[in-house]
């Protein structure tokens, strides 16, 4: 073979072997409302955002490593040859690729067969099969740091949240670890610190079922230590690519220890729960809020414990947040403090 065709060909064999040109013959494509034909791989949909892997991006759209953020809400057709997971706002659950019979309308092609064509508008989740732990997990890291010079205060914050979703979405976990200090020159520096755990089982009709697991400090309240654990059952009310809402309650049991006690103090607790997300249409604001009442029953007590944040895209995945909790307890040990109400500023980044 000649020495000019044989370079050739080994230049034709490397090509078509790198990365590049793999991507550039994507099997996936996504058609917006603007008219817009976008070809390369599904990631992932998730709060009303299709993440979609791509060589290139079309114009007004948010790119980032080598990924554009699509509002899901634009979605005109998408045809997907991976096998992928699917949920409906109904809570109705799908495997197999993805096709559109008609604009704004797509099918799922399943192992028993096509799905009926289902409005664009209510597919909220969708992620490969194929896709490991990292494709399935979501989460955000935000900071917070305040001073003032005239009392050298100087507070911190720290919020840390993850979520993940296993194949079929048969398991859902979800972690968060919140930590706030204050110090002040010459003063007391005060902490609090909560990890939460938690993991659903889904059932059938929107339900599931919960096992919880929580550790917190909190010095204002003079709080040493609180283990919680416990479970119970949970309903989806609302789903769609704009707000979730889930209610569920169970039982637990709670063992804490107060600033200056000997032991722990034991106790069984029911506990009843709201969560409820908001996230704009096309926008970049989300809101979040977490309430849950714990009443015990050994004697009459009730603990309230609140978490609320609205947030803000900056740029890329970064962005400002606000958040406010409260912890409030109607009978702690021997008259300490029963409210605990903090706000916090940071800047944060998803991932």
């Amino acid at each position: 073979m000649p020495r000019m065709s044989l370079r050739a060909l080994t230049l034709t064999l490397v090509m078509a072997a790198s990365p590049g040109t793999l991507h550039a013959q994507p099997g996936d494509a996504v058609e917006v409302a603007s008219g817009d034909r976008i070809t390369g791989s599904v990631s992932r949909l998730e709060r009303g955002r299709l993440a979609f892997r791509t060589a290139s991006a079309g114009p007004g759209h948010q790119r980032f490593a080598g990924t554009i953020s699509i509002v899901w809400a634009e979605v005109v057709s998408l045809t997907c040859s991976q096998h992928l997971d699917v949920e409906l706002a109904s809570g109705e659950r799908f495997a197999g690729s993805i096709s559109s019979p008609s604009p704004g309308r797509l099918v799922v092609q399943t192992a028993s067969g096509p799905t009926r064509p289902i409005p664009v508008a209510e597919f909220v989740w969708i992620a490969p099969i194929e896709a490991g732990f990292r494709g399935r997990t979501v989460g955000s890291v935000d900071l917070g740091v305040s001073y003032s010079s005239a009392e050298g205060a100087r507070t911190y914050t720290l919020r840390t949240e993850a979520s993940y979703r296993s194949p079929g979405h048969a398991y859902e976990a979800q972690f968060a670890f919140y930590s706030w200090l204050s110090a002040r020159d010459e003063t007391e520096t005060l902490t609090r610190n909560d990890f939460l755990f938690d993991v659903r089982r889904t059932l059938q009709g929107r339900w599931f079922a919960v096992a919880k697991f929580e550790t917190q400090q909190d010095g204002p309240l003079q709080l040493d230590v609180r283990i919680l654990a416990g479970g119970g059952v949970g309903r989806v009310l609302v789903q769609s690519n704009r707000t979730r809402l889930y209610l569920q309650g169970g039982l637990d049991y709670d063992a804490e220890r107060y600033e200056s006690a000997q032991s722990f103090e034991h106790s069984a607790e029911v506990f009843a729960g709201v969560d409820w997300d908001w996230f704009e249409s096309g926008g970049a604001v989300e809101a979040a809020v977490a309430a849950t009442t714990f009443i015990g029953l050994e004697r009459p007590r009730a603990r309230l414990e609140l978490d609320a944040t609205i947030r803000r895209d900056v740029f890329w995945r970064m962005y400002w947040a606000l958040s406010v909790h409260e912890g409030f307890d109607s009978d702690p040990p021997a008259d300490r403090p029963r409210s605990n109400l903090g706000m916090a500023l940071s800047l944060g980044w998803s991932f």
